[in-house]
């Protein structure tokens, strides 16, 4: 008895591990298209949630190799589990994705071909922000692909972040990956999504802080 609750408890602990490490990927469609035009992920283990938000019948979700449709190569793990009706959503099993390009769609609905880039490594680096200031400032860096996650340390309000080529300010200019995925509120952290950065000098602030604007350099 004693040896089954240990190997009970090995399972559990086990699942809850896997759990842990897979990452949830919403993705939104309406009629003819998702909201989501472009993905980038680091390579790891992914659900995708599929939601239905207006669409008038059922819809589902395609990922595939780049360029390859064929139903033969479609990723069937990425299938969601139930077709997903008008207001509702469903979610895909567990997807393991090595570094590569892909393409998402959906061909109830059906929609364009999405990029997908899942890059074998991603880079971490955290931005502080304190009221009025970054507490890291004119930071270095080298060429590659990174994620920034933004944490708003006593500033009062929701915080944002912007990153730009250096002196360009306009918000066409604005490098739209590097805004985080949720504005900030006071003691909690949001991620940017994933930024190919290519060696240049580049600039970042936030508007809604306001702070000064600081220096990222990107070198080879």
């Amino acid at each position: 008895m004693n040896k089954l609750i240990i190997v009970f408890a090995l399972l559990i602990s086990n699942y809850s591990f896997l759990a842990a490490q897979t990452t949830q990927v919403d993705l939104a469609q309406s009629v003819g298209v998702f909201a989501e035009t472009s993905l980038a992920l680091e390579a790891g283990s992914y659900q995708f949630n599929i939601s239905n938000t207006n669409v008038d019948h059922e819809v589902g979700f395609v990922l595939v190799p780049k360029g390859k449709y064929d139903p033969a190569n479609h990723i069937k793990e990425a299938y969601v589990t139930a077709p997903v009706s008008t207001g509702s959503s469903s979610l895909s099993k567990v997807v393991e994705l090595e570094a590569g390009a892909y393409e998402y769609f959906c061909p109830m609905n059906p929609t364009p071909k999405y990029s997908l880039v899942v890059h074998d490594k991603v880079e971490k680096i955290q931005f502080n922000q304190a009221p009025g200031i970054f507490t890291n400032n004119n930071v270095t860096i080298t060429e590659g692909v990174y994620q920034f996650e933004v944490l708003n340390d006593g500033v009062d309000h929701k915080v944002g972040f912007v990153l730009v080529p250096k002196g360009k300010y306009d918000p066409t200019n604005h490098i739209k990956e590097a805004y985080v995925k949720a504005p900030v509120a006071t003691g909690s952290s949001s991620m940017t999504n994933i930024i190919d950065l290519k060696a240049g000098e580049y600039e970042y602030f936030c508007p809604l802080n306001p702070t000064p604007k600081y220096t990222l350099t990107v070198s080879k």
